[in-house]
């Protein structure tokens, strides 16, 4: 299950999600969201594109990197 499906605070929105919430247009409808309440979808800024992809950039680096190193661990021989 991905974060966006388990409802995790952790997810990382699509760069084109919602300005308000990062859900995606097709998933939106109207949505509550402290502290603007109800709204529609709404495009984000350049800004919050910019920090959403390079978050996902980060995290896919950050995964990338333990996997690497739990990858050499198990080949390590054992004396």
């Amino acid at each position: 299950m991905t974060d966006q499906q388990n409802g995790s605070d952790q997810r990382i929105p699509t760069p084109n999600g919602c300005r308000w919430c990062g859900l995606e247009a097709r998933e939106h409808a109207q949505r509550w969201k402290p502290p603007v309440g109800w709204h529609k979808w709404e495009p984000p800024t350049l800004e919050q594109r910019k920090e959403r992809m390079l978050a996902r950039r980060r995290r896919r680096a950050s995964t990338s990197d333990t996997r690497s190193a739990l990858r050499v661990l198990t080949l390590r021989p054992a004396f």
